[in-house]
């Protein structure tokens, strides 16, 4: 059952809350269903904000999940549109990792030198380096340079050789182990020594290993622009007029931010992340662990663990590339998972994560004595 609500003379289709089928009809929600239903609609309603879809399983299942807004215009958003996941991508990349760590295959304490030796200090970076961000290699990212570029032509494809050539034209960071510093140099270079440890593309790796295994059918990680439909579009201001982003190259981020995928299998995702399920008992230990605190601003409460965040206990990835922002986040002590992908509307900031203010809604309304406690205003002042 779904009903339509009208804002600015602009029909939004929200799509009813649900447990456990799409037959069932809001009045067989669990309440804490329609608490988090309604709380996220108010906030939809309240901020400046184009799409938002939204999904939170408890113990595995299904509590309440909806998609509210459009996904271009005159087309409704709909919790089986796909959309770009930035980085819970590094989550991906970074279990495909341990995985091959728990075989024996590669080792976190192997020197960047045993599978890539001409690089720049690579008798120093560890593959454990890569995976935390704690390499010290610049992130060509942040580099106005490529900024530019990318703003002049968003659809250019790159190649990982001209991306590493602008990364280790920078001067390091800081010396390798010494502190912290996210980088997307980090996620390039461990893609190369996946494929080479484990013979094959990074993205045939994660869909035997992963995806398969899961059931997650409607993810992809892709170099080009193209994305299944239905498609939830993105949209940006990065060139100041604000545009649809959708056809933008993901190539500039790769292993890190170039995913595809659903609602549902994110919410598969989440739940085998947060768990650990497809990795061994310590390394899932060590990839949602706290050693990065005390490097750089990381503490025990919010820090970057590997491939994922931890925020007051909860386990999380908030991406935000190309006009999608979001949030994947797991919660350990009471089995919730919730995600959450939004697209802003024209008034919508930059700044602002209205998607990480939904999420910590939903987790006072679920864990009110441990909510994730993210960030909604990145830029002070901002509303």
């Amino acid at each position: 059952m779904s009903r339509v609500i009208r804002r600015s003379g602009i029909a939004l289709l929200v799509a009813a809350v649900m447990a456990g089928s799409a037959t069932h009809s809001a009045s067989a929600t669990p309440p804490n269903g329609k608490k988090v239903a309604r709380a996220v609609h108010a906030l939809f309603d309240k901020h400046p904000l184009r799409s938002t879809i939204f999904g939170v399983w408890v113990k595995g299942r299904p509590l309440a999940r909806g998609a509210l807004g459009q996904a271009e215009p005159g087309v409704p958003a709909t919790t089986k549109d796909h959309f770009r996941i930035g980085n819970v991508t590094e989550s991906m990349t970074v279990t495909l990792l341990l995985q091959l760590v728990d075989e024996g295959r590669v080792s976190l304490d192997d020197p960047l030198s045993t599978w890539l030796p001409n690089l720049p200090t690579a008798n120093e970076v560890t593959v454990d380096m890569l995976a935390r961000s704690t390499s010290g290699y610049a992130h060509y990212g942040a580099d106005p340079s490529f900024a530019m570029a990318v703003a002049k032509n968003p659809w250019r494809h790159w190649k990982v050789s001209e991306l590493l050539d602008l990364a280790f034209g920078l001067p390091p960071l800081f010396d390798p182990g010494t502190s912290w510093a996210f980088s997307d140099t980090n996620f390039l270079l461990l893609g190369k020594v996946l494929r080479r440890v484990g013979g094959k593309p990074v993205e045939q790796l994660l869909r035997e290993r992963i995806w398969g295994e899961l059931g997650m059918h409607d993810t992809y990680m892709r170099t080009r622009a193209a994305i299944p439909r239905p498609v939830l579009h993105g949209y940006s201001r990065l060139r100041g007029e604000y545009e649809d982003a959708t056809s933008w190259s993901p190539s500039t981020f790769r292993r890190a931010g170039n995913g595809i995928s659903t609602l549902g299998d994110l919410g598969t995702w989440a739940n085998a992340l947060g768990t650990g399920s497809l990795v061994s008992r310590r390394s899932h230990a060590l990839q949602t662990g706290s050693r990065n605190v005390g490097l750089g601003f990381q503490t025990e409460e919010f820090h970057y663990a590997m491939g994922s965040g931890v925020t007051n206990g909860w386990i999380y990835n908030n991406p935000n590339l190309f006009g999608y922002k979001g949030v994947l986040t797991y919660l350990p002590s009471k089995d919730i998972a919730i995600a959450v992908v939004t697209t802003g509307g024209p008034r919508a900031k930059d700044a602002v994560r209205y998607d990480q203010a939904i999420v910590n809604r939903i987790g006072e309304l679920l864990a009110p004595k441990q909510a994730p406690g993210l960030p909604f205003c990145l830029d002070p002042p901002c509303t």
